[in-house]
């Protein structure tokens, strides 16, 4: 072989190899940059979405407080356990039921704000969380009614209270964990929906 055939041989060699390194080095730096922008992505889809979950968690607990201090005056007359203290009892719980329609408002606008933050799962376990405490907050309601009407009520109707009141935590929790792993996600090595 003479020189110049392997002058032009090396040359080739050389070119095929500095083309590769650049091929693979270019796909290196946009498999990088296609990672920065799905994690940035994703911190800025976080951020208003972890505000939303956590203004309609609060909100959602604080009424869920409300309605239990209801169920336990309500609770103390129908076991009829302190007879001097039936008004105060039944004005207590009827104040901390009426407290709740204060920001019912409010409460939409941030389910609204979660249903349209996302992801789906969040949204729709936010809807069932809604549902279970509108349930649960028809019935204090139905049994003040009973109470007021009746002077008292019967323990089967705390009883369903009890059962509706965890139904509503259980939704409750569903929707705190279910924005918790939307939250959890980094971009990197799961992607936002």
């Amino acid at each position: 072989m003479d020189a110049g055939l392997a002058a032009v041989l090396g040359a080739a060699v050389g070119a095929i190899g500095t083309g590769g390194a650049g091929i693979g080095a270019a796909l290196l730096a946009r498999s990088q940059a296609r990672s920065q922008l799905q994690a940035e992505h994703t911190r800025i889809i976080r951020e208003p979405r972890k505000a939303a979950y956590i203004a309609l968690a609060e909100a959602i607990l604080i009424d869920y407080n409300k309605m239990v201090r209801a169920i336990s005056c309500l609770q103390v007359v129908a076991e009829s356990r302190y007879p001097a203290a039936y008004e105060d009892r039944m004005r207590a719980a009827q104040e901390a039921y009426d407290s709740t329609h204060a920001d019912d408002h409010s409460h939409g606008h941030r389910y609204a704000q979660v249903a349209v933050e996302g992801p789906p799962t969040v949204a729709q376990t936010a809807a069932d969380c809604r549902g279970a405490f509108l349930k649960f907050k028809a019935q204090v309601h139905a049994c003040l009614v009973q109470f007021q009407r009746d002077g008292g009520g019967t323990p089967e109707a705390i009883a369903s209270l009890d059962e509706l009141s965890q139904e509503s935590h259980r939704a409750y929790l569903a929707f705190v964990h279910a924005a918790a792993s939307a939250i959890a996600v980094d971009g990197v090595n799961s992607v936002a929906e």
